[in-house]
């Protein structure tokens, strides 16, 4: 009586399928049960790009319909071609005993059949199982170094092409014999890019408020119906846009979390073809966005607008009071808030007329002075401005910086080589573990195979942990180093900043005078200003600490 053989073929993603089939597996399980006259096909069952290696027996849909067809008796027999096939964790082997018991035999055309009647093919099969999960960490671990070093080498690793640029071939031919692609700029794309970034680091906003920006000028958005908050975002956090690709921006827990950009690993060098916004911009962008996302006050924002010094932006530049956020009652030391109001009227024709009217307001209510007008305090801080802008000094870089700087390297330095005599001595350890896996299968070691395995995952476990820690240090030792040289090598003119004030819109001077200025204080007729630079500038009648 010939039994009903049913096959299951795998691979574990599309680009192992051809013309999304899995033929030579089928091929050799044909000729397999050919071989055989006692055995007859019956039905085949196919996963296509299904990791068995991320995914447990209960989540793979294929392995549920196999399992419940076995338990109806349909078939005889299950013939893959490698038992990795079936599995890349020891769980795996459970199921092949799960089958067994219903009666199924479970052959492989590589491995023959995998049995569990007693404690040593059960053993055997937990170990062949065991492997087959340590050599899909290998392979994980290949792939993405693999990933990394053509990032860091500036190469695309594949992918969606990011908004602004476009996918064109590269000319070279993967091992797989595919033709790969890489990026090239959309100019009309690009110029949308460069303005979502010049009013995010020149007017100050957010997310929010650029989209609506967009979709109010009528730009074509990405794919939607409009621009959206989240696609912004996206936008200005992609490093691809100063021309460097970057891997590690993000985890999967189930869900995605974005890591702390520190974290991520980039190209070791700019890419000029790429750079859409320059380096510098795209910095300050980031620095914006942090700084509204950690929530603290604008007076503690480093270094936002220029190259050098301290500076800080306002969290929001929609108002029509561009001192809100730096003006205090100089008799209670209060900020000054928001007291503007509109007239409403309508003329003899019927159209309705609307004026406003802005003052800031001393929440106390001081009963010297409380009240000033927008006209008079913004009009004497903007003539001061022009001539303390017109006088900037650069700020010099000190000793003490760099200094600092030398001595975070060498810790650094010392944290990454203390790391990797560590990985040296595990791989040792786990070296030495895996050649008495034989002698643990033959009970001639003091730990079973159970354990011996279970202390070679802890330390592999180790190792990954240390290769993540070490390559937080290292970039962080990268871009401490970048910043020095950047402090030695560059010597950058300030702009002329009082032109720029001049010329600026009413947000752009709202994000200069956070730059430039800590706080000032109203006092009745007497503005005093404080800033958070040096200047040579004499401006009178306001005095100036």
């Amino acid at each position: 009586m010939s039994k009903k053989v049913r096959t299951l073929l795998r691979v574990s993603s599309r680009q192992q399928l051809h013309d999304n089939d899995i033929p030579i597996q089928r091929a050799e399980a044909e000729q397999y049960i050919l071989s055989r006259p006692d055995w007859q096909f019956d039905k085949e069952y196919i996963e296509k790009a299904v990791s068995a290696y991320k995914n447990s027996v209960k989540d793979r849909e294929v392995l549920q319909t196999i399992l419940s067809d076995a338990k109806e008796h349909q078939f005889d027999i299950l013939l893959t071609y490698m038992s990795d096939r079936i599995g890349r964790q020891e769980e795996y082997s459970f199921y092949v005993a799960a089958l067994n018991r219903l009666g199924i035999e479970v052959w492989t055309i590589k491995d023959g059949q995998l049995k569990t009647g007693d404690h040593t093919d059960k053993l055997l099969n937990y170990i062949r199982f065991w492997q087959n999960e340590g050599e899909s960490k290998k392979t994980s671990m290949r792939v993405r170094d693999n990933q990394i070093e053509l990032v860091k080498s500036g190469k695309f690793v594949g992918g969606k092409a990011p908004f602004g640029y476009r996918l064109i071939p590269s000319g070279i031919i993967s091992s797989h014999g595919r033709l790969l692609k890489k990026l090239e700029i959309v100019e009309e794309n690009a110029a949308i890019v460069k303005q979502i970034y010049s009013l995010a680091i020149h007017q100050g906003m957010g997310y929010g408020k650029i989209a609506n920006t967009l979709n109010e000028e009528g730009v074509p958005p990405i794919a939607a119906d409009k621009w959206k908050p989240a696609t912004i975002a996206c936008i200005l956090k992609n490093p691809i846009y100063m021309g460097y690709y970057a891997l590690n921006r993000r985890i999967n827990h189930g869900s995605f979390t974005r890591l702390d950009r520190k974290n991520w690993i980039y190209s070791r060098e700019q890419i000029p073809e790429l750079v859409i916004i320059s380096k510098q911009d795209w910095e300050k962008a980031q620095k914006i966005r942090e700084a509204r996302k950690a929530k603290i006050n604008a007076s503690k924002v480093q270094a936002l607008l220029q190259d050098k010094g301290p500076s800080a932006v306002p969290f929001r530049t929609s108002g029509r009071l561009s001192l809100i956020g730096l003006a205090y009652c100089g008799y209670c030391g209060k900020k000054l808030k928001n007291g503007s109001y509109y007239n409403h009227w309508q003329i003899k024709s019927g159209e309705k007329r609307t004026s406003f009217t802005g003052r800031y307001l001393c929440p106390e209510k001081c009963t010297q002075r409380s009240c000033y007008s927008q006209n008079y305090l913004e009009g004497a801080v903007w003539e001061a401005m022009e001539r303390i802008l017109n006088s900037i000094k650069n700020i010099n870089i000190t000793e003490d910086i760099e200094q600092l700087s030398l001595q975070t390297q060498q810790k650094l330095k010392k944290n990454i080589n203390t790391i990797q005599k560590q990985k040296e001595t595990l791989q040792l350890d786990i070296s030495a573990l895996e050649e008495k896996i034989p002698d643990a299968i033959r009970g001639n070691y003091f730990f079973t195979p159970e354990k011996l395995s279970s202390i070679l995952k802890e330390k592999e476990q180790a190792i990954l942990h240390l290769q993540e820690e070490e390559q937080q240090l290292t970039d962080k030792l990268r871009q401490t180093t970048e910043e020095d040289n950047y402090r030695k090598t560059c010597a950058l003119k300030s702009p002329d900043w009082k032109t720029v004030f001049q010329n600026a819109e009413t947000a752009e001077k709202q994000m200069l005078l956070f730059s430039v200025i800590d706080k000032i204080i109203v006092k009745n007729e007497n503005i005093v200003i404080k800033l958070k630079i040096k200047t040579e500038a004499d401006v009178p009648p306001l005095s100036v600490d």
